[in-house]
């Protein structure tokens, strides 16, 4: 999918031929070492991106200093300042890798066509960080919608991988906002990627509900994110879980959403496994199950999709499936 996304960028911006005629100035160097190496800069998985963070930082460096050199002050008269170079860095590579720039850039082209191509392709109904909001990409004469893409690594930092596939997370608004993600520095270190690692078999919605009458006596629960069993707090991937359940603030989030959990609960006790598999075997026609399987009735049941599988298609997905292991609907 990234190499189509790739062919996609080079059919409509024609990237590789503006940085290769780039003009001679202070960023001639960079824009080389761009174009020499483009493709694993659309295309790279997440490691491969950090590498090319590290590559081009003493030739980000250089250029910024010559700029410095050659223009010793700012459009004010002032002395010229980092920020002023970073800024003229930005303006500069933005010219090639227009994300939102201008009107022909990859989210406003023709109306956004571009955008929304890559969101439907990708195929994600939820936002990947939280599970909990829609992202679904619609385009007709009556609706347009389409998830808001998150940079993993700052776009403002790193505007060399405003357009590279690994970097472009379909998310939601909340996610991809200032309140939280915002300008916050990403890196495989601390975070983890939704495209290359799954949060599943490494935290999980706990309610600690041990007495039986709960369901009679409307006491009141936590739900909250916890350790999988045998998950050692230090693991590397559960610190850049955890990190990521920080920012996002899934605990706080997820604290509005007790009813869905409880709903989950209460029938995960009424439904036993041997109630779910006498429902299958009753409800036939001439003969045959009209479900498909066992799995598609506990689906009925706590309404929502159980198979990991399936995450991306409904919200609360993870949250569900869970609370109902927790309480012996067994997956």
């Amino acid at each position: 999918m990234a190499t189509i996304f790739y062919k996609d960028l080079e059919k409509e911006f024609n990237i590789k031929n503006n940085l290769q005629n780039w003009p001679n100035d202070e960023l001639k160097l960079v824009m080389d070492y761009l174009a020499k190496n483009l493709k694993k800069i659309i295309c790279g998985r997440p490691h491969e991106l950090e590498s090319e963070i590290g590559s081009l930082k003493n030739l980000v460096d250089t250029a910024k200093q010559n700029y410095k050199s050659n223009n010793p002050k700012n459009s004010k008269g002032k002395d010229i300042t980092n920020s002023d170079l970073h800024s003229w860095f930005k303006r500069e590579i933005f010219k090639v890798f227009d994300y939102d720039i201008s009107k022909d850039s990859f989210t406003k082209k023709d109306s956004g066509r571009l955008a929304y191509r890559h969101a439907k392709r990708l195929g994600m109904n939820t936002c990947p960080y939280c599970n909990a909001n829609f992202t679904f990409t619609i385009r007709n004469k009556r609706l347009k919608s389409r998830p808001q893409f998150d940079h993993f690594y700052n776009k403002s930092r790193h505007p060399y991988l405003s357009l590279s596939f690994y970097n472009l997370i379909p998310s939601c608004v909340l996610c991809n906002s200032g309140a939280l993600k915002g300008q916050k520095e990403f890196s495989l270190a601390k975070n983890s990627h939704p495209f290359i690692e799954s949060i599943d078999n490494i935290y999980q919605f706990r309610t600690k509900i041990t007495a039986v009458d709960f369901l009679v006596s409307a006491g009141s629960f936590e739900l909250k994110m916890v350790l999988c069993d045998k998950v050692k707090y230090k693991n590397p991937v559960a610190v850049k879980v955890r990190n990521n359940i920080e920012i996002f603030a899934l605990n706080d989030r997820y604290r509005y959403h007790k009813d869905i959990a409880e709903s989950v609960i209460r029938n995960s006790h009424i439904y036993c496994n041997t109630a779910i598999l006498d429902l299958y075997k009753t409800f036939q026609i001439n003969g045959k199950s009209i479900f498909n399987s066992e799995l598609e009735i506990k689906e009925l049941i706590v309404g929502n999709y159980l198979s990991k599988a399936d995450s991306h298609k409904r919200i609360h997905t993870k949250m569900v499936r869970d609370i109902a292991e927790e309480f012996g609907l067994v997956i």
